[in-house]
Order: C-alpha cells, then structure tokens, then sequence
C-alpha cells in the first residue's frame, strides 16, 4: 500500500484592510476647506482625481525666504509642512483634461471676503512700494494710446493709487468684492465699485468693447471659474486692448513648493488651453514662480 503526501492548499491571499485614515482620525487630522469640488474649476471638466494629502501647520505670521538671487527670493510661505498632531491636511486633486491641481475641498474665499479690511490696513501700513513692480511691467505692455485702465481684484488700490501719480492723465477704474477696500479707494477720489466678477455682469458699470488695458494680477486662483472670468474681462477690451494676469504655475521651471493658501496651479499645457478659448492672442508671457501673462484682443 502506498501513502501519497499531498501538498496542503496555498493559503489563500487576502486583501489588506484598507482604511482612510482622514476618517478614522478625523479629530487628530482634519481636512481643510469647506466646499467640496466635482469638477475642475478651470475647465470645468468631472475627470479629476485625488493627486496630494499635505499636512501644513499655519505659522501665524507670514515667512520670507531668503535667497539672494533666486525668483522665489523674499517669497513668502504661510504654511510649512511640521510634523505634528493635531494638524491640518490639505487636499489636492488634478484634472485630466487641462492638467489644473486644484485644492478640493476648498475653502469658501468669497464669503469671508466681502467684509475683508486687510488689504486695507496693509495699505495703511505698508503703501503701495511692494506694487512697484507690477504697475512698472504693466506700463510696458500699455497698448498705444491708452486712456482707461481697470484693475480688476485690485485690493485696496494699491497699483491704481500709483498708476494715479505716475499717469495723472488715465481713468482708472477699481473693481473689488471687498466693500472696505472700495470704500478706501473712493476715499482717495478712485473710481471702484463692488463687483462679484464670477457671478455679475460687469457691462453694466464699464462699457464693453471700450477698455485699453486690464490688470488681473494675484486672482485667478482666487475666483470660482477664472476662466469664466476672463471671458468677462477680455469681452471689455477694445481691439487691439491688452490683459495682464497672473496665474499659480507648475513645472519644470518652478522649483518653489506649492502652498496651500493658493488654491489653483497650472502648467504650460493648461495655459494654452485657456488662452485658447478667449477672442485673444499671447503678447507676452513671463514664467517665474508664476505665469504673468499679457493678452491682446483681436
């Protein structure tokens, strides 16, 4: 008689238990922001995944890098990713189709805004040297012949207060959700008025088709559809008017980490995308930490 030894059957494999841990520790790390995104809000497209979870810990004061030299010299960080419990986690997801990373859930920029007095004080405190810069690059890109400029997000009219003084003879024109910040300018003799621009027709206090030249600058990712957006603005432009705006950016130029106060990131590929759906043409681009973008209307 023969005895046969037979194997004993492989154990079967089992799947992991997969847990999410923002849920079960949910007290210990708690997901910032508080409108949750089902679509891009760039392109406005559903296929949009999970790309980052980011632990940050606000720092309480803004903090300035140094290096001499570097775009990102005096670039400021107001959050830093300490290692620690409790602490925030900051979620990012990326679109498919025009590549935007995007916070999600995000947190409600327009409702705390409208009441907002700190562009105001900082105003007060600080005036408009650190707007020097950018009211230098936009005069560069003034279209001949410019008489009206509009600053769109202008904050509490820091580039316009110094369009003013070196460019006595333009009309300048302020729109702003912060009803303080309009307040201030219309102080200082500054035309402005409140405007929501993702959700009012800005036709109705400017003319469209009549405007020279538009500043969007450090907006568009604080917008809910800046794309949206810029539909709006470039339909105010004359043929021939320019738009400078600034966008977040991504890639291989950029070596400063993305932060979690700025909502919005793009690349190149989305760049062009969005320009792309406009009545316009590129007239300038500059890449640092960010894109500053100079677009002509046809």
């Amino acid at each position: 008689m023969f005895w046969s030894r037979k194997r004993p059957p492989a154990p079967v494999a089992l799947a992991p238990k997969l847990f999410d841990p923002l849920d079960v520790f949910r007290e210990r790390f708690p997901v910032a922001g508080t409108i949750a995104l089902d679509r891009c809000p760039v392109c406005d497209s559903d296929e949009i995944g999970r790309l980052w979870q980011l632990p940050q810990s606000h720092l309480g004061a803004s903090t300035y890098l140094n290096s001499p030299g570097s775009p990102f010299h005096d670039f400021y960080l107001d959050y830093l990713p300490l290692l620690k419990v409790p602490q925030q986690i900051f979620v990012f997801d990326i679109c498919r189709f025009c590549h935007s990373i995007f916070r999600n859930p995000k947190d409600d920029d327009q409702s705390s805004y409208r009441s907002d007095a700190s562009k105001v004080a900082a105003f007060k405190a600080k005036g408009t040297a650190s707007f020097a810069s950018i009211v230098k690059s936009c005069e560069k890109h003034f279209p001949h012949d410019t008489r009206t400029v509009i600053d769109a997000a202008c904050g509490a009219g820091q580039a316009l207060a110094l369009l003013r003084e070196r460019r006595p003879e333009l009309k300048l024109v302020g729109l702003e959700l912060s009803r303080p910040s309009v307040e201030f300018m219309r102080s200082m003799d500054i035309e402005a008025h409140v405007v929501d621009l993702d959700f009012e027709e800005i036709d109705s206090s400017m003319t469209a088709g009549s405007i020279d030249f538009i500043l969007f600058y450090e907006a568009f990712e604080h917008v809910r559809q800046p794309l949206t957006v810029l539909r709006k603005l470039t339909h105010l432009l004359r043929s021939g008017g320019r738009l400078h705006f600034t966008a977040q950016y991504y890639g291989p130029e950029s070596s400063l980490q993305v932060r979690v106060g700025e909502p919005i990131y793009i690349d190149r590929h989305g760049l062009d995308w969005a320009v792309a759906q406009l009545d316009v043409s590129l007239h300038a681009l500059t890449i640092d930490t960010k894109f500053r973008v100079t677009l002509q209307k046809r």
